[in-house]
């Protein structure tokens, strides 16, 4: 039998989703050990480039998803993937900010 491969939009889609929380969680763990202050506007510009980026992707999927409706369990995974990173970068800003607090 052969094996049906999953276009090629869904797996980057996932590896984006993947690649920017490793990064966000290598630069938060690197902040939290070190308290460096210039990690924070690291995190500050990464946080806003992943956004652009992970946007125009996510909406790129979803015109995807429009055109190819007979995967749509697959394009719906790669989009939730990419969706999970919004409240995970949300409670990285939370660990963040709350000493200042």
């Amino acid at each position: 039998m052969e094996e049906i491969k999953e276009p090629q939009m869904i797996y980057i889609g996932k590896k984006l989703a993947y690649y920017s929380a490793l990064i966000g969680t290598v630069i938060l763990v690197a902040y939290l050990l070190s308290h460096a202050e210039f990690l924070i506007g690291l995190g500050l510009i990464y946080v806003l480039s992943a956004l652009v980026i992970n946007g125009i992707f996510l909406f790129a999927l979803l015109i995807e998803l429009l055109y190819n409706t007979d995967r749509w369990r697959a394009y719906s995974v790669a989009i939730i993937c990419m969706l999970l990173n919004i409240p995970l970068s949300a409670f990285y800003f939370f660990l963040v900010l709350h000493p200042i607090f």
